[in-house]
């Protein structure tokens, strides 16, 4: 086996020498680190990563906070885009990434902060997990760079769509096509995407002279398609039917159609459906689905190359700082003009 010490004698520079442009020392030629790279690369020398990080106190590693409520985990069809962006985005910068947890089998594993220290990764991303926790509060309070999807916290980055853009462009697509009659399907107002889809919804209404009866503000919780069925089901029995339907997920969507065409009637006759998110499986559906697109691409690029920035310049940016992502209308055949 190739040894450093073997780099060494073939490279004509010291061990120290060779250790030090392995590690990337600013200390050492451009020049020279390159030559013992590309002798490494001849020999097929691979530097041990545990002594590498001990030296350059470096690990290369980010770590993924992921608790998915609803039971699907990384199936999950909208934030399994943003993880899979956001690791492209970090391996192209030479990152590996590392799911954290604080169970094993049924044995704890100590708090997600002890975890991190205890697999010295570098930053953090952070999705769908109990977001208000103590075990969250006491990661936050540490200086591991950070960045949340979908939440705000005063001490952590935090990425986002733009809900208020996403929620008007669904409310003012629909009033164009003749709707006035608009419920809501909302997620737990307990989330902060929840909270923000249902709000800007009252105040879009509001904003174009448009009551908003209480029944027509039905929850969804998780966002789920079963979810979205049951509420469905509960605004179905409504003696003042609505003619419009903005679902706070797409999946929220999928199972409020589902719940109308058991019943014998039809997406878009009898009711418009809009749902949020953009995901596939909306438009692999019959009819598919008119929705609010996120760019969860941008979504997990931008959080990649901010928690990047934040650990080459060992600054981790703070005071609430949110970054919006872009929304956009797609059309599809669940809305129809009145």
């Amino acid at each position: 086996m190739v040894t450093i010490k073997d780099i060494s004698r073939l490279s004509g520079f010291s061990v120290t020498t060779v250790s030090k442009a392995l590690n990337d020392y600013p200390d050492i030629a451009t020049k020279t680190k390159k030559r013992i790279k590309e002798i490494c690369n001849e020999v097929g020398y691979i530097p041990n990563a545990t002594a590498q990080s001990l030296v350059s106190k470096k690990s290369y590693t980010i770590g993924i906070i992921f608790e998915e409520m609803s039971g699907v985990g990384l199936q999950h069809p909208l934030f399994s885009k943003i993880l899979e962006s956001f690791k492209r985005e970090v391996e192209n910068d030479g990152y590996d990434i590392l799911f954290l947890s604080n169970q094993s089998g049924n044995r704890s594993t100590g708090s997600y902060y002890q975890h991190s220290i205890r697999k010295q990764v570098e930053g953090i991303l952070v999705l769908c997990a109990e977001f208000n926790s103590e075990e969250m509060e006491e990661l936050y309070k540490s200086k591991i760079p950070m960045a949340i999807i979908d939440f705000h916290n005063e001490k952590i980055l935090n990425v986002t769509s733009s809900n208020e853009e996403g929620v008007k462009l669904a409310v003012d697509y629909l009033i164009s096509l003749g709707h006035t009659k608009i419920a809501n399907i909302h997620g737990s107002l307990q989330t902060y995407i929840g909270e923000q889809r249902e709000r800007y919804f009252v105040e879009q209404m509001k904003a174009h002279g448009l009551a908003v009866s209480q029944d027509y503000l039905v929850s969804g919780e998780l966002f789920t398609k079963e979810e979205g069925y049951i509420a469905m089901k509960q605004i179905l029995q409504l003696e003042d039917q609505p003619t419009a339907i903005i679902c706070a997920s797409d999946m929220l969507a999928i199972g409020a159609i589902k719940a109308i065409q058991e019943v014998g009637l039809n997406v878009p006759e009898d009711y418009s459906i809009i749902g949020f998110d953009g995901i596939n499986a909306g438009q692999l559906i019959s009819p598919t689905l008119t929705t609010i697109r996120q760019d969860t691409e941008q979504m997990g690029v931008t959080a990649a190359k901010n928690v990047l920035k934040m650990i080459k310049s060992k600054k981790r940016m703070r005071c609430g700082n949110t970054i919006t992502v872009k929304t956009s209308l797609l059309e599809g055949e669940t809305t129809k003009e009145l």
